[in-house]
């Protein structure tokens, strides 16, 4: 199983219950799965969240993110994700966030800004085809 996870740090009222690239990952391939999380989620939540990252072989992580907003209960993801890296894919941050973009400079290559729709779509479809035994 692969896991697609959004991750937002964007104001609760900007923030839309249609996740529209979750669906759209979700959709590429039978072994992905989508999930997301928000910076006001529960910590039950985050934690059913690790454990979903535990389980999968691979992880793509995309962060909306606005400069301004708190990490709340997705910097214990962050962390559990950090000291699991292998398992990471690749991080992509659409916006921007400094505190956050210095927790995943270490990740080098995985981990890239980019907030085009379309080069989004094209990372997710690469990942979706990815073979499992990888």
């Amino acid at each position: 199983m692969k896991l697609f996870l959004q991750i937002e740090l964007i104001p609760w009222k900007e923030a839309g219950y249609q996740k529209p690239l979750v669906t759209f990952a979700s959709g590429l391939s039978d072994d992905v799965i989508g999930a997301e999380l928000d910076n006001q989620s529960d910590g039950a939540i985050a934690d059913l969240v690790i454990r979903l990252c535990d389980q999968a072989e691979s992880v793509f992580v995309l962060i909306q993110a606005q400069p301004e907003e708190s990490l709340g209960v997705t910097l214990k993801l962050i962390h559990h994700l950090l000291r699991k890296e292998e398992k990471i894919y690749q991080v992509i941050l659409a916006g921007n966030h400094i505190s956050l973009e210095r927790l995943l400079n270490p990740l080098a290559e995985k981990f890239v800004k980019e907030t085009e729709t379309e080069k989004l779509k094209t990372a997710i479809r690469l990942f979706a085809q990815l073979n499992p035994d990888r």
